[in-house]
């Protein structure tokens, strides 16, 4: 017999009950479909297949390491065991005299007990329920390093049980299956970034805009006067944002991102680093979280000292058509989109790497050293290498960013901006490789002369740079 204090709740043709479990208990007694029915044919299958590696590499781990584990509601289907449900006259006790009159509190509270025959299979958390059983598994290596007592943790459980009467039970509960996982919704990804208290980058780059002056909001403001916080990474010419949560914690990773630590120097312990990937699962000690920011902190402060223009109101700095307009003050700068950040982050970390004396212990002044020549190049859209190439003509004639082939020609723009910057060496052959790469993908075609004129831009460029 089995004997669980319950919630009793309705909703549309299911009755169910919200329990409480010991990790043990449901270890012990809580099955998958292929356990409860031997017919594993496509009728009766009401399971999705186990991901062992996501049970093994993820949720196992996060149980082993996080401290303030917690699971959401597993949802369990109670076969068979001749159910019952007594209710507790909550009423009865005189706290509650006041709610005499509303029979909701005697009917929802009680006791739901089993004669032990049931059989209980998930209907959603197999995963959770894999890895639970996975630590309680003394005979598996991977249960090695499970918390002390966990067998004893609670978890909510909500049971449903089917009427006396229902024969079909087995479709009804694959429908319930399907709409569990159909309708289930991960939250996006700068809702992630604002709450995510282990990933350390989404730490720093939350840090970077309450403490940055670059960043953060002036006075009592709560949005940052520099990122869009909702979700998405697109901006419109007229956004006075720089950036996006979004981009901004993808140029966090990737100026942090050193060689030193690729692919497995995270962690404040070098020769016991972990993988890109695990190290944002956990959070690390508050030390090393200061020190990865002080060190974010040295890049963005050289970053805006050798690019003064990162500093100007981003709407004159997104003017597609420029030309319509006279003066200095406006200009559309590749700088301000999400490309071009993305693409300002991964020259300054190879600049890092490849022009600091000691990558490990950077200084304000090698920093600044290493990232030199960066705020010379060519940001502006309406200049080579970007002038039809990734700025072109739409069908109505507007400039406007490419999309066909796009990729490829943000590609061949890295490449031309890596050589200019001596990221990428070439001899004469390779340079006029690349010049005819970059004119096979301009659009409109430019007449022979007007295409040589911006190919001269870009060798004039380099010159410049590289003297």
């Amino acid at each position: 017999m089995n004997i669980y204090p319950a919630l009793r709740s309705r909703m549309g043709t299911f009755s169910y009950y919200v329990v409480k479990m010991s990790a043990r208990e449901l270890s012990e007694n809580v099955k998958f479909a292929s356990e409860v029915y031997e017919d594993r044919t496509l009728d009766e299958a009401i399971q999705r297949v186990l991901r062992h590696d996501r049970v093994n590499k993820e949720i196992v781990e996060y149980l082993k390491h996080q401290p303030n584990r917690f699971f959401s509601s597993l949802v369990v289907a109670a076969l068979e065991g001749n159910p019952m449900f007594y209710p507790v006259e909550i009423t009865d006790d005189p706290h509650f005299a006041i709610f005499h009159d509303d029979q909701r509190l005697n009917e929802s509270f009680g006791v739901l007990k089993f004669d032990g025959t049931q059989k209980y299979y998930a209907l959603d958390g197999q995963h959770r329920l894999s890895a639970i059983k996975t630590l309680l598994d003394r005979n598996n290596p991977i249960s090695d390093g499970a918390p002390e007592n966990f067998e004893n943790d609670e978890l909510s459980v909500i049971v449903i049980v089917p009427s006396r009467e229902e024969s079909d039970f087995l479709p009804k509960y694959r429908r319930l299956f399907s709409n569990l996982n159909r309708y289930a919704k991960p939250t996006d990804a700068a809702t992630n970034i604002i709450m995510d208290e282990d990933d350390t980058f989404a730490i720093l780059t939350r840090r970077l805009i309450t403490e940055h002056n670059f960043f953060k909001s002036e006075g009592r403001q709560i949005e940052s006067r520099r990122i869009k916080t909702q979700k998405g990474k697109n901006l419109k010419s007229i956004d006075p944002y720089f950036t996006s949560l979004e981009t901004l914690y993808e140029m966090n990773t990737a100026l942090l991102s050193s060689a030193r630590r690729t692919p497995r120097g995270w962690g404040p312990i070098l020769d016991q680093g972990q993988d890109l990937k695990n190290f944002k699962r956990f959070r690390p000690p508050e030390d090393y979280i200061d020190a990865l920011y002080e060190e974010l902190e040295m890049y963005w402060n050289a970053l805006i000292a050798e690019i003064p223009d990162l500093q100007k109101s981003p709407p004159l700095m997104r003017v597609h058509h420029i030309e319509l307009i006279e003066g200095e003050e406006m200009t559309d700068s590749l700088l301000f989109w999400p490309i071009g950040q993305q693409l300002l982050a991964e020259f300054a970390r190879t600049l890092l790497d490849n022009n600091l004396p000691n990558v490990a212990t950077p200084t304000a002044d090698g920093v600044r050293t290493a990232l030199k020549g960066l705020g010379r190049l060519e940001w502006r859209l309406h200049q080579a290498p970007w002038r039809y190439l990734l700025l072109v003509r739409n069908a109505k004639g507007d400039w406007a960013m490419r999309n066909e082939e796009r990729k490829e020609a943000v590609r061949c723009g890295r490449r031309i901006q890596q050589w200019i910057i001596g990221l990428e060496e070439l001899d004469e052959s390779g340079v006029d490789e690349l010049k005819r790469l970059w004119s096979s993908m301009l659009i409109p075609q430019p007449r022979g002369e007007d295409r040589d004129k911006l190919w001269k831009r870009v060798e004039d460029l380099k010159l410049s740079v590289s003297g």
